[in-house]
């Protein structure tokens, strides 16, 4: 066993291997233990850190420190008191919302990460949403409209004198139209959409998502019971040997966990985080999650479009909230992950692809 203190707590990790770092971090639901399949394979080739997160295993139970933002604080304390200046990242839900955060604030301490069921909730309206990192281009000026504009300002016109450019009330008509044409001849033509199957109906646009929509927080609600326990119970039976061995870390975890982790939540900015990342990322996600909603269609476009390069979209046909558990191949993509200089060339069955493909 080893332990730091971070700013007066204690913080629990193991460390397996030598070589690269590689930093796993658990979701709701357990601790560090049930990545030992996983570090068995990594630490041949990497140094291999398991941490618990403030509340859950052998950590301390601060529940002032169980937001998202005081779980990042606590791995960038951690990898500065361990010399760790950038690490590869192995994330499980909750643990994967830390790894967002921490890879948004210093991503050049993010080397690449991989990350299985976290929540990739649907805010509705993804279809007609501007991409998260594309620039939606001016639409072309207007000069009867701007000239509409400055008289109901009641903004004199006059015709092109010396006066009129030495008067900034004034308009010059000829020099507005000139760089309103140019203005039309160099905007971009179209803006970058997302691919379709059918085209909108003509009879009306589509409605974008209401507020209540997109700024809902699901997990919130997801967590209203708070009980570690029953959502365990919807991920194996009990009498499964994995629900023995997470239902020992599960008791020794503050259950105080779920609403301060589900704290300013927004479904639609969580996916542009996401979105933002520019280091290689991994998202995989059992088809049968019964805790985490698997991702629609349109959230996996969402987050690819634009992203083919550098983000792969992993789905697990009948896999439920613990992939590193339930799937055998599981470390054997981490590892390849790990190694691929180019992530868009791992084989991998499974990978998502755009229904416009």
């Amino acid at each position: 066993m080893s332990a730091i203190t971070i700013d007066g707590d204690l913080v629990h990790y193991e460390v397996l291997g030598r070589g690269r770092p590689v930093i796993l971090l658990h979701g709701w639901l357990g601790s560090w233990r049930y990545w030992i399949p996983l570090m068995q394979q990594l630490h041949l080739k990497y140094r291999v850190y398991a941490i618990d997160l403030f509340g859950f295993g052998d950590s301390g139970k601060n529940p002032k420190k169980y937001t998202i933002d005081e779980q990042m604080k606590l791995l960038d304390a951690f990898m500065q008191e361990l010399g760790i200046p950038k690490a590869a990242f192995v994330g499980h839900g909750f643990g994967a919302m830390v790894i967002i955060s921490y890879a948004t604030k210093y991503p050049d301490r993010v080397a690449r990460a991989l990350m299985a069921n976290l929540p990739l909730f649907d805010p509705g309206g993804l279809p007609d949403r501007n991409p998260a990192g594309f620039q939606v281009p001016l639409k072309p000026i207007d000069p009867k409209t701007l000239l509409d504009q400055e008289v109901s300002e009641n903004r004199a016109i006059a015709p092109t004198t010396e006066a009129t450019l030495a008067n900034p009330n004034l308009i010059d008509r000829d020099r507005l139209k000139q760089a309103a044409e140019q203005a039309q001849s160099t905007a971009p033509a179209t803006v970058p959409t997302r691919p379709k199957e059918t085209p909108p109906p003509t009879t009306t646009p589509p409605a974008a998502p209401s507020a209540s929509s997109s700024n809902s927080n699901p997990l919130k609600t997801l967590f209203a019971q708070n009980d570690l326990q029953a959502l365990l119970a919807k991920c194996f039976k009990k009498s499964d040997s994995s629900y023995e061995k997470l239902l020992r870390d599960v008791e020794k975890t503050d259950a105080q966990i779920l609403p301060k982790s589900a704290e300013k939540y927004i479904p639609v900015e969580h996916l542009d985080s996401i979105r933002l990342l520019k280091m290689p990322i991994a998202l995989v996600h059992g088809s049968d999650d019964p805790i985490m909603t698997p991702p629609t269609d349109d959230v996996w476009d969402y987050l690819t479009l634009g992203r083919e390069d550098s983000l792969i979209a992993i789905p697990l046909e009948g896999i439920k909230h613990f992939p590193m558990l339930e799937h055998d191949p599981f470390p054997r993509f981490v590892m390849d992950f790990m190694e691929a200089p180019d992530v868009k060339q791992i084989a991998i069955r499974e990978r998502w692809q755009r229904r416009s493909r």
